[in-house]
């Protein structure tokens, strides 16, 4: 696969490391023990998906857990939680990828939502040099602005479309095996990053792609 010239990231276990586990340590902390119950809920009425899909906004998406919890839960603490996730981008990646700009032009596609958006942005440029994670990339694109998310083949055209990229020249590195098999569907070459494996164990000395 020596002729991919853009490689397309994902970014959550990819880029940063997340901990879905720490949203309901959180709600604990502040008293709510029943989160499974309140993650099922959500993701049956599609609130995740609807969120990330800008369907619904971020108050809406607060309400919805304040109505199901039928207990005053303030905007902030309903933020602080869900960010709680959240948690680092290691430095060697990030100086890693910098290298990787020598060679490939370097884009960004993520499933997330407004909330989450503006709290790893702001880490982001409070952690490395650059004024904001956007900055950072060629082009970065987000489900939520998009009105579309993974594994939905529609986000990877038009992806292509926007960024004027050659399907046979781009790569697309995602965690989630059916996020890769519906970046292949529409000829992209697929690149998925099993657990315990790093970004720079897809590359050799001279940044060239093992796979």
């Amino acid at each position: 696969m020596q002729n991919i010239k853009n490689i397309i990231f994902d970014f959550g276990e990819v880029i940063i490391n997340i901990a879905p586990e720490a949203v309901s340590e959180r709600l604990a902390q502040k008293g709510i023990h029943h989160f499974e119950e309140l993650h099922r809920h959500l993701l049956e009425k599609n609130i995740y998906h609807d969120l990330e899909t800008d369907a619904i906004g971020p108050e809406d998406f607060r309400n919805a857990i304040r109505n199901f919890l039928q207990v005053p839960v303030a905007d902030k603490e309903i933020d602080e939680a869900w960010n709680a996730m959240i948690l680092d981008i290691p430095a060697q990646r990030i100086a890693f990828m910098e290298k990787l700009k020598s060679k490939y032009k370097l884009f960004l596609l993520s499933n997330t939502n407004s909330i989450h958006y503006k709290y790893y942005n702001k880490y982001f440029t409070d952690t490395f040099n650059y004024p904001s994670l956007d900055a950072f990339f060629e082009k970065a694109w987000y489900s939520y602005l998009m009105g579309v998310r993974k594994p939905n083949s529609e986000i990877f055209r038009m992806v292509l479309e926007n960024g004027g990229l050659n399907p046979e020249e781009t790569m697309f590195i995602d965690d989630l095996e059916e996020n890769v098999i519906a970046a292949a569907s529409v000829g992209i070459h697929p690149c998925h990053l099993p657990p315990g494996k790093e970004i720079m164990d897809l590359f050799d000395d001279e940044l060239k792609l093992i796979q």
